[in-house]
């Protein structure tokens, strides 16, 4: 239950009205941002992972927005159902992200296992298609990508506390929380 308190106290969004005016493409940097969080949080913190993608794949539908869904439930819903809330986002109907392969990634998830090659096809494919990414979300892709294969140790703690720093908010979403307490590293300025 601790889970699902930690769910519930740290969310970016919670509530519909939250998110008018909000960009698509933002919303698409934050899926994106949440992707890698979750990848990065499956190689330190596998229990805590599998949690959060077996609770984002409850509605596999992606119908609607839901109090009670995680954050990347709820980013995933407004990108890809940007006409149902036309009236509340700045919509960007060139972004259509793989639907059928994130859930298929989230389902892989949320069994315990990974596909690296199918996950890193996705990033990548996000990366082309949502506009205004920066250099660092681009970088911390090809780190995370690379994590069990040329990184020290040191350097996964210096690319933790970088993804830490280029995904906070002045509100920090669900899985952002899960990620620092799962590492215990505290982002500063820098």
């Amino acid at each position: 239950m601790d889970f699902i308190k930690d769910i519930i106290e740290s969310r970016m969004y919670r509530r519909l009205n939250q998110v008018k005016g909000t960009d698509v493409a933002t919303l698409g940097g934050l899926v994106f941002d949440h992707l890698m969080m979750l990848r990065a949080l499956y190689y330190i913190d596998k229990p805590k992972a599998v949690k959060y993608a077996k609770e984002t794949i409850k509605q596999q539908n992606f119908s609607g927005f839901r109090q009670s869904m995680t954050d990347l439930y709820n980013f995933l819903t407004l990108v890809m159902q940007q006409r149902q809330y036309a009236d509340k986002l700045f919509n960007d109907w060139d972004l259509v992200i793989p639907e059928l392969r994130i859930k298929r990634i989230l389902r892989d998830l949320a069994d315990g296992k990974i596909d690296e090659q199918d996950y890193n096809q996705l990033l990548m494919l996000l990366q082309r298609r949502i506009k205004g990414l920066t250099s660092d979300q681009m970088w911390l892709r090809r780190l995370v990508q690379d994590w069990h294969n040329r990184i020290s140790k040191m350097d996964r703690k210096q690319a933790i506390m970088r993804i830490l720093q280029t995904v906070r908010r002045p509100i920090n979403s669900d899985l952002y929380m899960l990620l620092q307490s799962a590492t215990k590293v505290t982002p500063t300025n820098a």
